[in-house]
Order: structure tokens, then sequence, then C-alpha cells
């Protein structure tokens, strides 16, 4: 208890307030009493004037050593201890919060008194709870319980809340006896005899339910109840009372009730369910079928599965469903047997089903269905089943499949699987007799192949005619270079069967050729480039239209500018907008000039619209100059309006009025929802560094 001085040495009026400051002082003396341990000496100090805005990080110590009172019951106790006097001190009521916040992590018994004081209290009510359902057992409900009848409105509703949360079954009659007040209270009443869950408080609830009807919470309640009821293996309780409930007009409460009897019935459990599954009524099937994927026993799954051949379609297709995540044989031979069903969706939902159960042997089998089936939806639920089959052996099992009966689908299924040891079956696909399959394999290469690769690449490009097939091949042998660090290792295989090639050969190799670059590239290019042999010599131009840099762009511009053939000029104009505009040393201005007297020699409006395109990365106000009047031109408009917007936004910091006025003649004509969103906010920026200048 608090001791004040002798009321006799102060005046009566002031009795009160010294009483009041003793209290604080005795709280934070008990609370601050010497443990050896400085920083929490301090922490309890300071911790008895808590107000709101102050760093909580200065009660660290005590939260480090509620922390290790767990392993620690001396340090524990003392904590307890120390906690408590704040609780029942003059502390702040921030201070007794943060210390029923930390007795509900460690507290015991003995805090039990100093809690239950609190418990009248409306501002600290709900923390004296919150640490008394933390620390639980039979006195803390207790105190709980005696709260019900001392207390009234949110204090009264609290008590209830808490001995729910403990699940308290002597507070059931006291709690059963509060169903008739007010509302709140009433559904606090509810919830809390739902998660106490005995039969005396379920024959509470379905006793209020006859007599009010019932109402969503109520059936939670008595949901939660049958619940409660199984968890304790009172099955038979449980099972009155969703039986009850089945009854419903609601197919959602009739749903609830039948996953519950489920439940209730372990024993009939998998004959209630098969019979569901076998039914007419959709919304049983579908609680059956969510019960069928919550199975874990493997003679429940096996069970199951035997009699889904017996069903009709519908619930043929729930079992599957719900069966798809499981690997059992017994799940394997029912979704086999099913594959020759008429029903598609019967069809597609065993295919789903064998994901997990298929072995590598079923593979011939699902290879077979997706060449040869006539449904579309089952070529693409065998495409998946493939695709996802995790057991071991698969890969080898397709590869083998694939050499004997090799198909674009098969390919692109094996490709899927994004698994290296496809890559030797994917060579071999690339030389089938099948166009299509042929070009399905040098599309999975493209993907897949490494640098190991390269050399049987460069042969298959080698032998590829032009056409789609070739830029496939041209594709896979370029991203196959990519995965080679050293640049002369990467040309290597080229040039060499660039040497001994013949013209197919060559015609095929020079653009990849002219893609890597380097001095030697650039002399086989060159030298194609005065062959008599036609297709060599655009695949010459070609390749030095595809240099990767800049060193060519006198050389493009001379055949932009003097080449009697029309392929060669357009070619090489292209290539020279492409090079001079990638980043370099070269000054912006240099690279303007540049791109400006090459653009006049550009006819196509394509042509011209590429040299816009690259001219809106050069930020130069002369490039903006430039672009601005070709807003009007109609050819040019939708590539010029986006470009005139980059060119202005890039300038607006060292060219703001110049940006601001490009800005503002584009403003009506951007058709991008992007653009249209960002002018107003650049010209807002301009206008903001303006004013703040």
């Amino acid at each position: 208890m608090c001791q004040t001085a002798p009321r006799a040495t102060v005046p009566t009026r002031f009795a009160p307030l010294v009483g009041c400051f003793a209290c604080l002082i005795a709280a934070s003396a008990a609370a601050a009493e010497p443990s050896g341990n400085a920083a929490l000496d301090e922490a309890f100090k300071t911790l008895a004037v808590l107000e709101l805005g102050q760093d909580l990080q200065r009660f660290d110590p005590i939260r480090q050593a509620v922390a290790a009172a767990r392993t620690d019951e001396p340090v524990r106790a003392d904590l307890e201890r120390r906690l408590v006097a704040i609780v029942e001190g003059g502390a702040t009521d921030l201070a007794k919060d943060y210390a029923c916040r930390q007795l509900a992590l460690m507290g015991s018994d003995a805090a039990l008194p100093a809690l239950a004081r609190l418990l009248p209290d409306p501002r600290m009510s709900y923390m004296a709870r919150f640490a008394l359902e933390g620390i639980g057992g039979p006195a803390a409900k207790k105190a709980l319980r005696e709260m019900l009848g001392k207390t009234e409105g949110r204090q009264k509703m609290g008590a209830v809340i808490s001995l729910g949360a403990l699940a308290d079954a002597e507070a059931a009659p006291a709690i059963a006896a509060l169903l008739e007040e007010d509302r709140a209270l009433r559904e606090a009443c509810l919830v809390a005899l739902g998660r106490i869950g005995t039969a005396p408080a379920a024959d509470a609830l379905q006793a209020f339910a006859q007599r009010s009807g019932a109402k969503p919470e109520t059936v939670d309640a008595l949901l939660d109840a049958a619940e409660s009821l199984c968890r304790h293996g009172q099955h038979e309780a449980a099972a009155g009372v969703c039986q009850a409930l089945l009854a419903a007009d609601s197919e959602s409460v009739r749903a609830a009730a039948f996953r519950g009897l489920v439940a209730a019935k372990p024993s009939e459990s998998i004959a209630m369910i098969t019979a569901a599954l076998g039914g007419q009524e959709a919304w049983k099937r579908a609680v059956a079928a969510d019960c069928v994927a919550e199975l874990e026993q493997p003679e429940e799954i096996r069970a199951v599965a035997a009699v889904i051949a017996d069903l009709p379609d519908e619930g043929k297709i729930a079992a599957l469903l719900s069966l798809k995540d499981r690997s059992n044989s017994a799940i394997r031979q029912a979704a086999l047997k099913l594959l020759g069903e008429r029903g598609v969706e019967v069809r597609t939902a065993a295919l789903a089903a064998l994901v997990r159960s298929a072995t590598a042997g079923d593979v011939p089998t699902l290879a077979a269905l997706l060449a040869g089936a006539e449904d579309p939806q089952v070529r693409q639920a065998a495409f998946e089943t493939l695709r996802l089959m995790p057991t071991a052996g698969v890969n080898q099992a397709l590869i083998g499949w694939m050499a004997e009966n090799p198909s674009e689908l098969l390919v692109r299924c094996a490709l899927a699987r994004r698994s290296p040891e496809f890559v030797p079956a994917f060579l071999q696909a690339a030389a089938s007799s099948s166009p299509a399959v042929r070009l399905e394999a040098l599309k999975a290469l493209e993907v897949m192949a490494s640098e190991k690769e390269l050399d049987a690449l460069v042969g298959l490009l080698c032998q590829t005619p032009p056409g789609e097939e070739r830029e496939a091949a041209d594709r896979a042998v370029w991203m196959s270079c990519q995965k080679i660090s050293d640049p002369a290792a990467q040309r290597a295989p080229l040039l060499a069967a660039l040497a001994k090639g013949d013209e197919t050969a060559q015609s095929a190799i020079l653009p990849p050729l002219g893609r890597l670059g380097g001095e030697e590239s650039l002399g086989a290019v060159r030298k194609a480039m005065q062959s008599t042999n036609q297709a060599v010599r655009d695949a010459g131009y070609r390749a030095l239209a595809n240099w990767p840099d800049a060193s060519v762009a006198d050389e493009l511009l001379e055949i932009a500018k003097t080449s009697g053939v029309e392929a060669y000029r357009v070619w090489s104009l292209r290539a020279y907008a492409r090079v001079v505009a990638l980043p370099s040393d070269r000054p912006p201005q240099k690279t303007f000039e540049m791109l400006a007297g090459a653009m006049k020699r550009a006819a196509r409006t394509e042509d011209r619209a590429l040299f816009i395109e690259r001219l809106a990365a050069v930020r130069v106000p002369e490039a903006l100059a430039l672009l601005l009047p070709l807003i009007d031109d109609a050819e040019l408009r939708n590539a010029a309006v986006p470009a005139v917007f980059t060119l202005a936004k890039g300038l607006s910091q060292s060219h703001p009025a110049e940006a601001a006025a490009a800005l503002e003649k584009i403003r009506p004509l951007a058709t991008d929802p992007a653009i249209a969103q960002q002018i107003p906010k650049v010209l807002r920026d301009i206008e903001s560094r303006k004013q703040g200048k």
C-alpha cells in the first residue's frame, strides 16, 4: 500500500494530492528496486511516468528481460513483481498498458489480483483482459467470470469475449443467460459460446436458435461449437448440431453443416463423401470435393479413387480435380481408365489428376493424346500434364518418344519443361523431314542451346534454305554466341564455316557474322559484297547493315549515296541511322549533323520515321527545331509527336523555353495516353524551375 505522511503535518485540502504523489513515488520505487542490471533499473524508473509520444526504445531492457524470463524463473518472478508494482501503483495509464502487455507474455497467477482490480476501469479494462488471456489458467478464468457480475456495458462484453477466447467451459451458463441482452452483447455471447464449444454451450446455442431463428451469427457459433466438439472427441454431440443445420433454407449453411457432419462421423466420412459426389445436389458435391482435397491417409484416397469410374460425370470431374495435387497409384489407375471417356471435361480432369500421379511409363499414352486427340482442349490438357509431370524419368521418356514420333507439339512441350537434357533431341528434330518440326526445334534451340552447341547450330544454319527456318536458325546461332564471352571465339565457327562452305552456306552465315563485328569478319563481308553470286552479295550487304557499331558508318553512307541497287541503299541508310545513334563519345552536335544530313537521302516514309526516332535521343535544340515542323506532316506525325516529346523533355532543363514551346505545340496532337498525361507535368516542372529562379 502507498505510505503517506501524517495528516497532522499537512493542511487538509492538500492531503489527497500528497497521497497521490506518495502513491506514484511508491510505485516508482518498487518498480525501480535495484536488480543488478543498471539499464533495466533505469527503464523501470522512467516507465512509471510514461506519456504519449515518448520513445519506447528506452524500455528495450524490459523487453529483453521479458524474453529472457521465459527460460529463467528467478528473472521472471522478479520482473513480474516489478511489473505488478507498475499496475498497482500510481503510474500513468500508458505505463500500466505497457506493463499489461509484458505480463501477457510472462505473467503468472501472482499477477492476477492486480490485473483483476483493473477490470472495472473503463480505460484499463481492455489491457487487463489482454494480460489475463495471455496468462490463462483457472484463476484467470475465475477472475473474468467474476467480472460478469460486477460490470456493465463494454466491460461486461469484454469479459465475455475473453472468456470465449479462453474457452472457459464454466462460463457457458452465465454467458448463455446474457443471450437476451442488447444486440452487441448478444453477438459477443454467441461467438464466445461457439468458441467454448462444450455440449452445454452447444445446447444453449441450439435453444437460442429455436427461439430466435437461425441467424448468420447464430449459425456461425453453432458451427464453431460443432468443430470444438469434434476436436474434443464428442462426435455424437457435434453430429447432432450439424444434422439440425442441414434443414436450413440457406444453401451455404447446409454446405457448412454437411462439412461438419463429415468431420463428426469419421467412420462414415468416406461413404458420405462418395455418396455426395454421386448425388444430384451441386452444393453437396462441392463440399465433398473439398473434403476429398483434404484427405491425407493413403487408404482414404484409394477408397475414393476406387469408385470414381462409377460416378456420374460431374462427380468424376469433381473427384479428379480434387485429387490433382496428390500422388497415388490408385489415382493414376482411375485417371488412365477415364482417358477413353467421351466427355471432354472428364478427360481433361483425368489428365489434370495425372500430373502428380502418372509415371514415366505413361509418357507414350500422354504423347499420343497430345499428337492425336481430336479435341483441342484434350490436346492442351495433355500438353500441360506432360509439361508439369515432376516424376523421375519423364524427360528421358519424352526424348525417346520424340526420336521415334517427332511432332511440333511434342517439341514445344519438351521446350516448356526447360531442361538442358532436351538439347540433343532438339538438334535431332531440327534435321527432321517435317518443316513444322524443324522450325519448332530451331525455336527451341534459340532458347535452350548453350555455347557447346554453337558448331552444330552453325552446321544447321549452313544447310537451311532461305525463309522462316533460316531466320530461326540465325537467331539460335546468335543466342548461342551470346553465351561465349570471348568475341574471337564467337566468330571462329562462323568464319571457319564461311571459308569452306558453298554459296548457300555463305549466304546463311554472313548476316549473323555481321552482327558479331570484328576486323576479320569485316574483311569477309567486304569480300562477299564483291561476289558474282547475287545471294552471297546480298548477304554481304545485309551483313554490313547488321554491323554492331559505328566503325562502318562512312561506308554505309557511301553505299546509300552511290549504290545502283535500291535495296542496298535502303539497308545501308537504315543501318547508318542505327549505328550513328548508338551511345558514343561523339559530341551530340556532331551526331545531329550526321543524322540530319543522311535523313535528306531518305525517300520512304518508314525510313524518314526511323531517322525521326533516332533524332529523339540527340539532345540539341537543333534536333528539336528540325523535328517540330514534321508534326504537321500527316504521314510522319505518329513518329514525330513522341519524338518531339522525348526530345523536349530531355531539353527541359537546358533549354526550357524551346522545350515548353514544343510541348505546347504537340499537346493537342498527342494520342498516346502516357504522353498526354506527362506533357502537363513536364510543363509544370519547367514553370516551377522558372519561378524558383
